[in-house]
């Protein structure tokens, strides 16, 4: 542990909370959103300059593409978490072990 690296491990091995899951949460996610209706607002605008509309664009665009990347890791758990707890046909429950 260091002054540049409070919730890791010396190994690096664990790095940040151990009870918050990798990710971002609920408030960063509104933040993003944020992000993009105000970059869509500043370039769809006429009362701000070409400079500020600019680099608004590229704000939100790269806020566009962190929320596509939630939405995507949130439809593979949701996905992953169906596919395990669905029935699979032609399982065969066993009482006793073969062999």
């Amino acid at each position: 542990m260091s002054a540049l690296t409070p919730d890791c491990d010396p190994d690096l091995a664990h790095c940040g909370s151990p009870t918050r899951p990798p990710g971002g949460g609920v408030r960063s996610t509104v933040v993003l959103a944020a992000l993009v209706t105000v970059a869509v607002l500043a370039v769809t605008g006429e009362a701000v300059p070409g400079a500020v509309a600019f680099v608004a664009g590229g704000v939100g665009l790269v806020s566009a593409l962190v929320l596509g990347g939630r939405a995507v890791r949130l439809v593979r758990r949701a996905g992953a978490a169906a596919a395990v707890h669905a029935p699979r046909a032609g399982a065969v429950h066993r009482s006793r072990p073969v062999g």
